[in-house]
């Protein structure tokens, strides 16, 4: 009879290093966080580390983001725990493919980009303990990219949600096919699941549940022992079966992540045998809270504040009309952490922004929201905005 030992793997997601919060660098935090993690993975004995995508904020990361992660690898490697890492979104999966050999000296294999092959998209890892795991891993896959490579271009958007899942479901079925017997089997992905529930703060090009692509937990391959999902901020357990989880960013990234808890996941899981998940809290970051009070109660309620180390966003509600010279100054000279001062949405006759935004173009509009969350547009990146823009018109029209 064989006896298999137990493996311990650790599942995180959604870093974000180098992400700013209305000019607030968020990377310290970050970084603090995955040290944290590290830790973690030696007092929690992980064989394993997986990160499901979304390392980086941007795909030129600065210095700082890259050192923060980098570093994280670094103090896997002196705890001698291998990792396997994906793409996410927001990471430029060609930055990653470059540093994929430099990574493998430090034990960690990398899937940047999906291949033709679906082969090339598993990882075999050999524990410390002799056991073997093996995770399909598929990095995230523009859904642009994959729906026009299909040819549907004029098709209705029920059509290309469905030849999504049909693209996606071909690399997960394959993918499952290179599951083996006497080992512990994984999915990694980087993608949305049908009832996922956002943070509030993923992008909302990427978090429009009514009209984003999605995947069914139907189409997972039911040989996976434990599906590590990135993407979603918001911890979550999305499947049954197979179990697929969510770990959720590592620190509170904005304000639409305010109260919540911040987590890794512990898998504890035998070849051939259900896994057992244990979510694991994490301390790291500060705490981001956002503040609605009346005008006439700023003083007194931030007053009652003074102690509280996090970051604030501060919504003022204000008779219609109401003159506010010096409030910002007010806010912050009582409470320095503030990041954002705000008038209450209706005062601002934001109730019909559908209305204020016909027969704007998309630079009109990126222009306005970066006047209202961060002053004036330099000329530099109003330029590079419109070559942006000009070059997915012309992809789409490819």
């Amino acid at each position: 009879m064989l006896f298999f030992s137990v493996m311990r793997v650790l599942h995180t997601a959604d870093f974000h290093a180098g992400r700013s919060l209305r000019g607030f660098d968020r990377t310290p935090e970050v970084h603090d966080a995955l040290t944290e993690i590290a830790g973690l993975a030696r007092t929690e004995r992980a064989d394993v580390v997986l990160v499901s995508g979304d390392l980086f904020d941007t795909a030129n990361p600065s210095a700082d983001a890259e050192a923060a992660v980098f570093d994280f690898f670094l103090r896997l490697r002196d705890q001698g725990i291998p990792g396997v890492v994906i793409a996410g979104n927001h990471d430029s999966a060609a930055r990653l493919a470059s540093v994929t050999g430099l990574l493998g000296w430090v034990g960690v294999q990398v899937v940047a980009q999906p291949t033709a092959n679906p082969a090339d998209m598993i990882r075999t890892v050999e524990t410390r303990g002799g056991e073997r795991l093996v995770v399909g891993a598929l990095p995230y896959l523009s859904e642009r990219r994959l729906v026009k490579a299909a040819d549907l271009l004029g098709g209705d958007t029920g059509a290309w949600r469905q030849k999504y899942r049909e693209g996606m479901g071909f690399f997960l079925r394959r993918l499952g096919e290179g599951f083996t017997g006497g080992s512990v089997n994984m999915l990694m992905c980087h993608a949305t699941m049908d009832g996922a529930v956002p943070s509030g703060s993923e992008r909302t090009m990427q978090f429009d549940l009514t009209n984003s692509y999605t995947l069914s937990g139907l189409q997972l391959p039911p040989g996976a022992q434990y599906v590590a999902l990135g993407h979603v901020h918001k911890p979550q357990q999305v499947s049954d079966a197979p179990p697929a989880y969510y770990p959720g960013s590592v620190i509170q990234l904005d304000f639409g992540e305010a109260g919540e808890k911040k987590q890794v996941n512990l898998v504890e899981v035998e070849a051939g045998r259900p896994a057992r998940v244990h979510a694991l809290p994490l301390a790291s970051g500060r705490e981001l809270r956002t503040l609605r009070v009346d005008l006439e109660n700023v003083e007194s309620r931030l007053a009652a504040l003074s102690d509280f180390g996090g970051l604030l966003k501060v919504v003022v509600r204000a008779p219609a009309g109401t003159a506010l010279p010096g409030l910002k100054d007010r806010v912050l000279k009582l409470a320095p952490t503030t990041l954002a001062v705000e008038l209450d949405a209706a005062q601002e006759d934001l109730a019909t922004p559908d209305l204020k935004r016909e027969g704007l173009s998309l630079i009109d509009l990126y222009e306005r929201y970066h006047q209202e969350k961060r002053g004036e547009l330099p000329d530099d990146l109003r330029a590079a905005f419109r070559e942006a823009d000009e070059l997915a018109r012309t992809e789409e029209s490819a």
